[in-house]
């Protein structure tokens, strides 16, 4: 049969048969997908068609041609044209012939209105209305050719929308995601109730591409609500409001890990007061494109008016937009600034500064940036004497930016037109200083009620800081009680086993019969292992000591469990005592700000405003040229005066300190001035008793007059003293905190050590040291603690106090005194390194990082830890390569692990302090990078950032960064699958290690060194061994399937190449062992990766063996390699690489191959912890597998202590210095001893590349 050719309008009037109608289908699909050019006339030819199939009634014939030539092209991939053509004509298709039935029901309605005023107008006008009404909703309920035709499409889709092709899906959704926009034209409830249900199962989708176009099809049901309908008798119907379909959406934009789906919910949520904070959150996003349409999109939509966003909503998207590491993203907040918002105030600067807000922290960056992207603006600024006379808030803010931005980019014209000379400047300022004090003064009465009211406030805050620290010591007991009460439960039920077994031995060599393997057990087998050799009156000897140890503990449990409970106890009375204070302190308030609602808070504000326009002039005096020495001689008195005798807030005290810095002639000149000042303060606490500047805190030394006695200094750190001399002559807490915070800022300012300004060491003796055993009042130990934290980066002797006093406050206190106590030991650590901790410090401060780190619940202290411990790492403070390590990397191509001495005996002190330090900082880092993948860490936006910025620049600045990550990668791996549950995908976390320890990452280094670098061949090792020890399936896929986007190069050490290669050999051996695993099953495609990436290794080795004989060849000089080339890499101990793939370790224990590495602990059990702990515990006898044993011996009772059960790691096995050659040493000891020697030998030797051999760092 001859196709018929292409409809036209006059053929389609002339169809009588079914094949007519479908063949010209046929002809408008095959049209539709070659372009878009021609989709409208097509859209009426098919039109016409339809219209003529339901002239011939044949609707449905219609609707089944339709589906089945849509059907063709559903099985297409995402990004097929063709595909997205046909999808768009099916909605062109659509939307005509609802236009149609819209315009022909419109022109009905019309023609209605029209025969009706021909009609009697004596009609009822109720009844009439009556019946339009009803012809209306008649109307609305019929079935229509239309409706028909789409419900049966939507129908047709739904039975897709489940397939198990990624492609059905998605061009099922894809065309759903279009014609929902018709949700009116379906009348039937359940199709409706099907297509809700079904695509929001969609969201969660395992791709992306259709979570994209579900959450697209969902977004049209915010502007409809229904209800689905329940099953007969068993469930009632429910209701599904707009509320719940933008939750849905609100749950794509916060939790959809792909940042396209996140971008679709992002547009297409409606924009309403509870939803506009969630869409103006995305501006931390973490993809930068979704954070440019916050700025360039969303927000120029949500205004209209300044005053429709919120203030905190304002502040936040300036925050983050004009400090964005992108600049496309800067660049859209910036315009966002200076065009929208300044359009929308009538581009008044006054105003848009007014609307900023000039308290907040962004206002003055904003205002800056305002100025940089609209220069034009600056010339319409004029200051004159008015404006000088008449300042507020806006205009003094307005007025220091203006000069500030001046000054930096040197527009001199500009400030000489607006700006008077210093002398005048001066004067304007005393004025402003004048009429503060005025004010207080003919106040009086409200700055006495002001101060009361501040009074009870701080009583209240210094209550409830004494219970949140008592809370935070008890809940540190109770912690150090249940720790002990589990070891001693555990050496009861360990003891016990073993006083059985030595029961029934001891009947056994009585009797004379049986074996001591029949008495084995798992529980038993380590004692019993202990006790084979042992004698009749041995075991008798050690039964006898068994007993009496475990009469001596019998009774513990239960007196350390009465000890809980009066805890518990203390525990509920304190936050009792805690909810009962804090309600108070809410009342106070509420009852202050209702009675003073029209006195002393309108006061308060007035001040506060005045004090911020002086604010303003200080900022611009302090850049300002002291050319004129009479006006910098008259500006110097008016700080002088206005430091010693006003009580200025904290805000002015900072900034005249750093204008007094400015003024002075040098750092030891405004020294010298500030503790003048500060001693003046002191003494005025009695105005009838003034003293000059010349009294000092100790009566008995004259520290000022004789500052080069050292012993002064070092007498005044004697507590005993201080608390003598110190307490009796302390003034009012109120003039000490003044005192207190005029010498932070005056730290903050200075650079010298405390030994260049040896008059700070009466203020550290004196006011610091009594603010610090004042645990009691809030202020004044917080101020204290910081004041410490800056003393200590000016002299290490304080620093050394300083840690242990930080330590303990950060024990015994809450989060207030931890967040001041971490900030001060990461800046003491920057400054002086781990040095300045002693032993046991170190020990201790890791494990308090360790706990505020996996702290959740504290978010900011855990962003202050994390921030801090990133940038030690980062400085090689903390988890430094050291010289050994950097020896074993360079001959890591020899196979061999260290090239020293590998017998423990004649390791000395030093080093295996070293060492142990080393493994704390190394689990200190593996704790930042599990921090990172934590879903927990969603919720705190701030440590994500930090994570997200501080690792990469971690790994991307030096090679041994890479070797630290990939020495964690294996560790990392194997406790997010094995220890935790993780929503992570292993698709999503390996291939991002992959990337951080990716050499071609690094910067500053050339393609040689790329090629040469190590980092992804030890991580390649370390997650073959996580393949042999993780019980997951879909991770031991995903990590040989990522094992081609190692960069392994022929460039590398033969050596290094051959070592991987047999760990390979030793990952195929285990899949051989455990071919009836079903976890050791590889699908064809992992199995032909896997083949692939050990055939290109072999490949390399060739390459990198031939390379190293010709330059043997060429060299003709003996190289250190060559002791390398001679090992046996293939046999023998000193090449084992020690995976443990035998089949009975791996069936009877597989959690023995993993090595127990000791992680900081997170219980603090230090105050009943001796400082010799750590050496004491090394004395004990312990079990030999790292768990709790039994160390018998016959001449020697048996002692019983539960160890700290560690935590399992991934074994070390594979690592730098364990996984080459272990036991034949790569270099003798000569010549390790000897650096020099191998430095010369090197010098003589040819081009020939033998690795940093040098041990340099």
């Amino acid at each position: 049969m001859d196709i018929p050719p292409k409809p036209t309008l006059k053929a389609i009037k002339k169809f009588r048969t079914l094949d007519e109608i479908k063949y010209a289908m046929k002809h408008v699909f095959q049209d539709a997908q070659l372009g878009l050019a021609g989709h409208r006339k097509l859209v009426v030819i098919l039109k016409n068609v339809f219209k003529k199939a339901i002239e011939l009634n044949q609707i449905n014939f219609f609707a089944m041609c339709f589906t089945k030539l849509l059907s063709k092209v559903l099985p297409l991939k995402r990004g097929v044209l063709a595909g997205d053509r046909i999808v768009k004509f099916c909605y062109s298709f659509v939307n005509g012939l609802v236009k149609d039935a819209n315009e022909e029901k419109r022109s009905k309605e019309e023609e209605k209105e029209e025969k009706d005023k021909d009609e009697d107008k004596d009609t009822n006008e109720s009844d009439k209305n009556e019946e339009d009404q009803e012809d209306q909703e008649g109307e609305g309920d019929q079935e229509t050719p239309i409706s028909e035709f789409i419900s049966y499409l939507i129908k047709y889709l739904l039975s897709g929308i489940e397939a198990k092709d990624k492609s059905v899906r998605y061009r099922v959704v894809q065309t759903l995601a279009y014609l929902v926009e018709f949700l009116t034209e379906i009348h039937e409830n359940n199709t409706l109730e099907a297509l809700y249900t079904l695509l929001s199962n969609r969201l969660q989708d395992k791709e992306s591409s259709i979570r994209i176009q579900a959450v697209v099809a969902l977004s049209h049901f915010q502007l409809f609500e229904f209800s689905i309908e329940g099953d007969t008798g068993e469930f009632e119907d429910e209701f599904i409001s707009s509320n719940q379909i933008q939750n849905k959406l609100i749950n794509s934009i916060q939790n959809d890990d792909s940042p396209e789906v996140r971008r679709a919910a992002l547009m297409n949520l409606v924009k309403t007061q509870d939803t506009i904070p969630i869409l103006l959150e995305r501006a931390r996003d973490s993809n930068s494109i979704n954070r440019r349409l916050v700025y360039s999109k969303i927000a120029r939509e949500l205004i209209t008016d300044l005053d429709d966003l919120e203030f905190e909503d304002r502040e936040f998207l300036l925050k983050w937009g004009l400090n964005d590491r992108d600049e496309t993203v800067k660049a859209a907040a910036t315009k966002m600034l200076t065009i929208y918002w300044y359009q929308s105030v009538n581009e008044d600067l006054l105003e848009l500064i007014d609307q900023l807000n000039v308290k907040s922290a962004i206002a003055e960056q904003a205002i800056l940036a305002f100025f940089k992207n609209k220069p034009e603006v600056l010339e319409t600024i004029k200051i004159d004497e008015s404006y000088w006379k008449n300042l507020t808030t806006e205009k003094a803010f307005l007025m220091r930016t203006f000069y500030q931005y001046c000054n930096e980019n040197q527009l001199h014209a500009l400030m000489d037109a607006n700006f008077p000379e210093l002398l005048d400047l001066s004067i304007t300022l005393e004025k402003y200083l004048s009429v503060r004090l005025k004010t207080i003064n003919e106040n009086e009465n409200l700055v006495k009620t002001w101060e009361t009211y501040n009074a009870k406030i701080d009583e209240l805050d210094d209550q409830i800081f004494s219970l949140e620290n008592q809370i935070s010591r008890i809940n540190t007991d109770a912690d150090n009680f249940r720790k002990s009460l589990s070891n001693i439960e555990e050496d009861i039920i360990e003891i016990n086993i073993a006083k059985d077994l030595f029961k029934k031995r001891i009947k056994q060599l009585k009797n004379n019969s049986g074996n001591l393997e029949d008495l084995i057990t798992e529980e038993n087998q380590e004692i019993a292992d202990q006790i084979k050799d042992f004698s009749m009156e041995d075991l008798q000897q050690q039964l006898e000591d068994i007993n009496k140890n475990l009469d001596e503990i019998e009774h513990q449990p239960e007196d350390i469990t009465v000890k809980l409970e009066e805890l518990q106890t203390k525990y509920d009375s304190c936050i009792k005592a805690l909810e009962t204070t804090s309600e108070l302190k809410i009342q106070t308030v509420q009852i202050f700000e209702q009675e003073q609602e029209n006195d002393c808070i309108p006061f308060v504000d007035a001040l506060k405003e005045l004090e911020f326009i002086i604010n303003q002039l200080l900022l611009i005096v302090k850049d300002f040229d002291y050319g004129d020495e009479m006006a910098r001689r008259k500006l110097l008195h008016i700080i002088r005066m206005t430091l010693t005798e006003d009580k200025l807030p904290d805000a002015l005290i900072s900034v005249a300190l750093r204008v007094l810095r400015a003024l002075s002639i040098n750092e030891k000149d405004f020294v010298s001035m500030a503790v003048e000042i500060i001693t003046d303060i002191r003494d005025s606490r009695d105005d009838e008793e003034f003293h000059s500047a010349a009294a000092t805190f100790d009566d008995d030394d004259d520290i000022l007059g004789n500052g080069d006695d050292e012993s002064q200094q070092s007498s005044s750190l004697s507590a005993v003293t201080k608390k003598r001399r110190i307490e009796p002559d302390m003034p009012p807490d109120d003039i000490v905190l003044r005192c207190l915070t005029m010498t932070q800022y005056v730290l903050e300012v200075i650079t010298h050590s405390l030994d260049d300004h040896l008059s700070l060491s009466s203020i550290y003796s004196g006011i610091v040291n009594y603010a610090i055993q004042n645990e009691s009042k809030k202020k004044l130990y917080l101020a204290g603690l910081t004041c410490l934290g800056l003393y200590s980066l000016i002299d290490s002797k304080i620093a050394r106090i300083a840690t242990t006093t930080l330590l303990s406050a950060m024990r015994s206190n809450g989060e207030e005194v931890k967040e001041i106590g971490m900030k001060a030991i990461v800046d003491i650590l920057a400054i002086y390194g781990m040095s300045i901790l002693d032993k046991s410090s170190k020990y201790k401060y890791s494990r308090m990082f360790f706990k505020v780190l996996n702290s959740f619940d504290a978010p900011k202290l855990q962003c202050i830890v994390a921030e801090g411990l990133c940038k030690l790492f980062l400085a090689d403070i903390l988890y430094k390569t050291d010289k050994r390590s950097l020896f074993g990397n360079a001959i890591q191509g020899g196979g061999g692990g260290g090239g020293g001495n590998d017998d423990p005996t004649t390791t000395n002190d030093d080093e295996t302090e070293e060492e142990t330090d080393r493994e704390h900082e190394k689990h200190l880092f593996e704790a930042i990078v599990l921090i990172y993948f934590n879903p927990n860490t969603k919720s705190n936006q701030e440590l994500q950032q930090i994570l997200s910025f501080c690792i990469p620049v971690y790994a991307f600045s030096r090679i041994n960064h890479q070797i630290n990550l990939a020495a964690v990668s294996g560790d990392v791996i194997y406790r997010l699958f094995t220890e935790t549950e993780t929503e992570l995908s292993p698709s999503v976390i390996i291939p991002q290690l992959i990337s951080w320890c990716d050499p071609r990452n690094l910067v500053k280094l050339s393609n040689e060194e790329i090629n040469q670098a190590t980092s992804h061949l030890w991580q390649c090792v370390y997650l073959l061994q996580v393949v042999e020890q993780v019980d997951a399936r879909n991770v031991k896929r995903c990590i040989i399937n990522n094992l081609n986007k190692f960069h392994i190069t022929e460039e590398l050490e033969s050596n290094q190449l051959q070592a991987l290669i047999k760990a390979l050999d030793a990952t195929v051996e285990l899949f051989t062992n455990n071919e009836d695993n079903p976890n050791f099953i590889l699908d064809k495609p992992t199995k032909k990766n896997f083949d692939t990436f050990i055939e290109s290794i072999k490949n390399k080795l060739e390459i990198a063996q031939k390379r190293e004989e010709n330059e043997s060849i060429k060299s003709g000089t003996n190289s250190i390699l060559h002791e390398l080339d001679d090992l046996d890499i293939g046999t023998g101990e000193s090449s084992q690489i020690s995976i443990k793939s035998e089949t009975k370790r791996r069936d009877s224990d597989r959690s023995s191959q993993v090595s127990k590495t000791t992680s900081p602990e997170t219980s603090e059990n230090e105050d009943e912890e001796d400082d010799n702990e750590e050496e004491e515990q090394e004395k004990k006898k312990s079990f030999t597998d790292g768990k709790n044993k039994l160390e018998l011996k016959a001449d020697k009772p048996i002692t019983f202590k539960a160890e700290d059960k560690r935590e399992g790691s991934v074994e070390t096995d594979h690592g730098q210095e364990q996984v080459l050659v272990e036991s034949k040493k790569v270099i003798d000891s000569n010549v390790e001893d000897s650096l020099e020697d191998i430095d010369k030998f090197l010098e003589e030797a040819d081009d020939v590349d033998y690795g940093d051999i040098s041990m340099d760092d």
